[in-house]
């Protein structure tokens, strides 16, 4: 994925079950509502620029956070969400190449 810097950049992730239906996973704090995590590392020096962000929960199995990238300069950044499901962690890992 591309994406300029200085742009908000809507990072989201979708849940399923096997079955292809929509799912939460579980709540790892005491909110009572489900959770999951993003951290954004610039691969240049493995700086976090942001680190296990609580995401915004949509409707079921629907998670998004707006990065900011002002500042954030040119280069790759690795974005990892991590959620648990059953007390298990699934983490999910995508790349953006800011320009």
């Amino acid at each position: 994925m591309t994406a300029y810097e200085g742009e908000d950049v809507p990072l989201t992730i979708s849940y399923e079950d096997s079955d292809g239906n929509a799912i939460d996973p579980d709540d790892q704090d005491t909110s009572g509502d489900p959770d999951a995590d993003v951290t954004v590392v610039d691969t240049s020096d493995d700086t976090e620029v942001i680190s296990a962000q609580s995401m915004t929960h949509g409707s079921t199995g629907e998670f998004e956070h707006v990065w900011d990238t002002a500042g954030a300069g040119t280069g790759t950044y690795r974005v990892e969400v991590t959620a648990e499901f059953s007390s298990e962690t699934k983490i999910a890992k995508t790349e953006i190449q800011l320009e």
